[in-house]
C-alpha cells in the first residue's frame, strides 16, 4: 500500500535531493510517497508564480504512479495551491525525465543551451491544468 503525504522532514529532503540536485526554495512544498520499505516517491514543486509553478520528481518505485501519485501532485498544484501551470526544467541528456515528462502530459516550450553546462542544456516543459488528465475532477467528470 502506498501513502501520500506532505514533505515534512530533513530526511525525506535529502532522499529528494540525492536524486535530483535541485536546490531547496524559500516556497518548496513537497509530497511524499511511502510504502513499507520508505520513500518510493517525492515531488516537490517551487518558484511559486501568480498562476505557475516549477515541479521536480524522484521515483524510486514505478508503483506509485498506479497508487496514484499524479493525481496527488495534480490534485494539490491545481486545486489545493490554485495554480494552472506546472513547469519543468529537464536536462536535455536526461533522456528517461525526458520521457517520463511527456508520458505524463508535459509538452516542451523551449529549449536553453549550455544552461546546466558547456554540454548540457535545459528543455523548459509545461503541463497546463486543462491538459492534465491526472486531476480528480476529471475522472470525477468521465465516471458521471
Amino acid at each position: 500500500m502506498i501513502l501520500f503525504k506532505p514533505m515534512a522532514t530533513q530526511e525525506e529532503w535529502l532522499w529528494f535531493k540525492e536524486r535530483t540536485h535541485v536546490i531547496f526554495c524559500e516556497d518548496s512544498r513537497g509530497i511524499v510517497a511511502y510504502d513499507h520499505r520508505g520513500i518510493q516517491a517525492v515531488c516537490v514543486v517551487d518558484s511559486f508564480s501568480v498562476d505557475a509553478c516549477n515541479a521536480h520528481f524522484a521515483i524510486a518505485s514505478p508503483l506509485v504512479i498506479r497508487a496514484g501519485f499524479f493525481r496527488e501532485i495534480a490534485d494539490y498544484v491545481y486545486e489545493t495551491c490554485g495554480r494552472t501551470r506546472m513547469f519543468g526544467l529537464v536536462p536535455d541528456n536526461n533522456a528517461r525525465a525526458v520521457a517520463l515528462d511527456k508520458r505524463i502530459g508535459f509538452t516542451e516550450v523551449a529549449r536553453v543551451p549550455h544552461a546546466v553546462s558547456e554540454d548540457v542544456g535545459y528543455i523548459i516543459m509545461v503541463l497546463h491544468k486543462d491538459d492534465c488528465r491526472w486531476r480528480s475532477s476529471i475522472k470525477e467528470t468521465e465516471a458521471a
